[in-house]
């Protein structure tokens, strides 16, 4: 099977409201992109599972798949047995990615497909137990981006040197390249997109303890506070 054989023939295995099987899968440009990218050499990891696993099989990358339930597990092993896919070199791991990822070592990625629960905190510490073994040139995927987790993390990323993007199948799936190493766990002050949308917030702050010293009659410390505010920075 191929990726054109696989798009005519997609698995469906999950379920609507009304308990009916249906097809939720990636957009066919990044099913293409994936197709495109990953060789029987790849190391590449993704939280969530589907058409995108079946994919990965396809390509014989070596392939960690974090999915919570053992049962979409099962069928995707039911899926590529009937359509002669080999899945052995597929590690399943069957928990939420925020309980894998923390104790999971994954060195030398060259790809990363965050996929799994768009629920807060969950993409944000996908990507952060994965970005650091992703190889500087791996490609990282963030699906989704419509659900306002997905929409954070890649704002985030756009602002952050160590990664370029490269790519947004409209209106839902954004790609970025990796272009160098970060070495280091940055404070809030040295993150571009953080320290951006902090302004106002911090004002709003400072006003309000402004004034609460005042009607608290607080008058020093809101006099030693607006001197602060005011003092030129050394």
């Amino acid at each position: 099977m191929d990726i054109q054989e696989l798009l005519k023939n997609p698995p469906q295995f999950y379920t609507n409201s009304s308990g009916n099987f249906q097809e939720v899968k990636l957009s066919d440009d990044i099913l293409y992109f994936l197709d495109e990218q990953v060789t029987e050499n790849s190391k590449t990891l993704e939280t969530g599972a589907g058409c995108s696993t079946i994919l990965f099989a396809i390509k014989s990358s070596h392939h960690t798949c974090i999915v919570p339930k053992q049962q979409e597990v099962n069928r995707i092993k039911d899926y590529c047995h009937k359509h002669n896919i080999s899945t052995e070199k597929i590690d399943f791991k069957v928990d939420g990615s925020q309980n894998v990822l923390p104790y999971l070592n994954t060195d030398d990625l060259d790809c990363i497909l965050i996929d799994g629960s768009h629920a807060f905190p969950i993409p944000f510490i996908d990507w952060q137990y994965t970005h650091k073994n992703l190889k500087v040139g791996g490609k990282l995927i963030i699906d989704d981006t419509q659900i306002w987790t997905g929409e954070v993390l890649k704002k985030f990323l756009i602002s952050e040197p160590e990664w370029k993007f490269q790519k947004e199948s409209t209106p839902r799936t954004a790609i970025f390249t990796k272009v160098k190493q970060c070495t280091k766990d940055k404070w809030f002050g040295e993150q571009v997109y953080t320290v951006k949308n902090s302004r106002i917030p911090i004002w709003f702050a400072k006003i309000k303890t402004a004034i609460i010293l005042f009607s608290t009659g607080d008058f020093p410390t809101l006099a030693s506070k607006v001197i602060k505010l005011f003092r030129p920075s050394v």
